[in-house]
């Protein structure tokens, strides 16, 4: 399991749960950025921005993720959709800038004749730096002018978008349920594989009480922690269903939590 840096505070709520998700698919795989970066089209520097919430992944890269680490493509281009159609706040704007910056660098030094630079190109990299400092400074003062203009509709946006996030500071995780494919979901995994028990504290918890109380048994709280509480909704589900009471959300029980009608 790699132990991932904290996201930006800044990130928009909708592209932290895609970031989220494709860590947990990631994690589940196995793969190291490395590895992810020898079975897609991208660079494992470009995979640590993506999944760092440094720059949002184009969907493409989306779905070779779920290609080769087996995650939900639906479920995933799902979430992708919602984070894409988010507004772009400054920290994203001036991320994406060093990351365009970032990415132009790799492909640069990817290329055999910039092993040996020119020397009519020394003096140029100050010029480049600066126009990439400009750039960077002309995007922030548009993201200003355009939250100066539109407060009404921007404030109205992050009331309807904002959820909590993984850093379990929030209380409480909303349950904003969708069906895709046949299958249901709340708006924190999408995973139908991986396993849950007692002492679990993972946004994915929040999915299982989520949905466990959709289908009628209260876990007490949405509050992505495993607890004695969640374990006893779980059982109950799992006696409804003809399932072994173990308390254990497993791969048989995400596969009835999934069903929209219960």
């Amino acid at each position: 399991m790699s132990r991932w840096k904290a996201l930006p505070e800044a990130l928009d709520p909708q592209v932290r749960r895609l970031v989220v998700q494709l860590r947990q698919v990631k994690d589940h795989s196995g793969l190291s950025l490395a590895a992810l970066a020898s079975r897609t089209s991208y660079s494992r520097s470009s995979w640590e921005r993506y999944l760092n919430g440094k720059a949002t992944p184009p969907r493409h890269a989306v779905e070779k993720m779920a290609q080769v680490c087996g995650g939900d493509l639906i479920g995933l281009t799902a979430l992708w959709e919602v984070a894409a159609s988010a507004p772009a706040g400054p920290h994203a704007q001036q991320a994406q800038a060093q990351s365009a910056s970032a990415s132009a660098s790799d492909q640069t030094a990817s290329t055999p004749g910039s092993l040996r630079p020119r020397r009519g190109l020394r003096g140029r990299r100050p010029m480049v730096a600066a126009v990439v400092v400009v750039a960077a400074g002309i995007l922030c003062a548009a993201w200003s002018w355009t939250s100066s203009a539109q407060p009404e509709s921007r404030e109205a946006k992050a009331a309807i978008t904002h959820v909590p996030t993984s850093s379990y500071s929030a209380k409480t995780f909303p349950c904003h349920f969708t069906v895709l494919d046949g299958r249901l979901y709340a708006g924190h995994s999408t995973t139908l594989t991986d396993q849950y028990g007692v002492g679990a504290t993972v946004e994915a918890v929040a999915e299982v009480q989520c949905l466990v109380r959709r289908h009628g048994f209260d876990p007490k709280g949405i509050d992505g922690s495993f607890g004695p509480n969640t374990r006893a909704a779980v059982q109950e589900f799992q006696r409804s269903h003809g399932l072994d009471a173990d308390g254990i959300v497993g791969p048989m029980t995400w596969r009835e939590l999934r069903k929209p009608g219960g």
